[in-house]
């Protein structure tokens, strides 16, 4: 008997990640696995999602007790950490990045071949990550605070459909226009008194937007978390710091501080906005710790 007989993959859609193109990888996606013996289950709605991986009055543990082969995700980054949270630390979870950026599925090599993500599901076979927590909610890519921050929440208060690299363009305008670099303080469990920033990243991943890469050591899977702030609070101090990461000069900067850390806390004096994988988190404080090997990803580690 094929080892993936009888069992249950479900796949959480973002219907507003993707385009016909996508929807169309979906269903061959689908036909695929049913094809292989897998009972297929598409779910699109974020509630339906939740009440799939946690049915009612069970806990989330459950799911993989009742033959949850494993969950994939079509969609991005914000899609992952959505329906990562949800899950419980023994169901594996796979992408079809169907985002922007797809940061995470770039990291663990997902990527639109269904063949060889069909493959992948039916191997069985799983590696852990790290997942860091901020304010309760769960990331897996990065958190950060400031002018980053106040971009994605310019573009999700606008969004109307599937985002492109050039539907950044207005936002950042406009956060340029406006925003004031208020400071913040950080502050670890490592080195307690507060940094003075501007901005602040904390990464549970090495690889950013544009492959950019803010911290060289960082690994997920390491239990800690990647701090990188920079001081100036200029709009044309991001233009520098933009440059310096590109040439991985940065970090040697007196304006820079980078250390890795379980716990970080930011706050500020007055409101400043922090985003989570790409979606907005709300306003500061915020308190950020690690979650060691808190989520299982199918496959085997890269």
């Amino acid at each position: 008997m094929d080892v993936s007989s009888e069992r249950m993959v479900v796949i959480a859609e973002n219907p507003r990640a993707g385009s016909g193109e996508g929807q169309t990888l979906v269903e061959r996606l689908a036909d695929e696995l049913t094809g292989r013996g897998f009972q297929v289950v598409r779910e699109r709605e974020p509630e339906r999602i939740r009440s799939r991986l946690q049915p009612a009055g069970e806990p989330a543990s459950t799911a993989a007790a009742g033959g949850l082969a494993c969950v994939v995700c079509a969609g991005g980054d914000g899609t992952i950490g959505m329906v990562a949270s949800w899950l419980d630390a023994e169901t594996p979870l796979a992408v079809l990045p169907l985002g922007t950026e797809n940061l995470l599925a770039k990291q663990f090599g997902f990527d639109r071949d269904i063949d060889t993500l069909v493959e992948r599901i039916a191997s069985g076979e799983t590696f852990a990550i790290d997942a860091g927590e901020a304010n309760g909610r769960l990331f897996l890519v990065v958190a950060s605070v400031g002018f980053d921050a106040e971009v994605v929440r310019l573009l999700a208060a606008r969004r109307t459909g599937h985002i492109h690299h050039s539907t950044w363009v207005r936002p950042i305008l406009q956060a340029l226009g406006s925003y004031r670099f208020p400071e913040i303080r950080v502050s670890t469990d490592r080195h307690p008194r507060p940094v003075r920033t501007r901005w602040a990243f904390v990464f549970n991943l090495p690889r950013y937007a544009l492959g950019l890469r803010f911290v060289a050591e960082g690994s997920c899977s390491d239990g800690l978390l990647d701090l990188c702030c920079f001081r100036g609070g200029r709009w044309w101090s991001g233009l520098r710091y933009l440059a310096g990461v590109v040439a991985g000069m940065h970090r040697g900067w007196r304006d820079t501080h980078v250390e890795q850390a379980t716990c970080i806390r930011i706050d500020a004096d007055e409101p400043v906005p922090y985003q989570l994988d790409g979606d907005p988190g709300g306003h500061l404080p915020l308190e950020i710790r690690v979650l060691p090997k808190r989520l299982q990803i199918m496959g085997t580690p890269p």
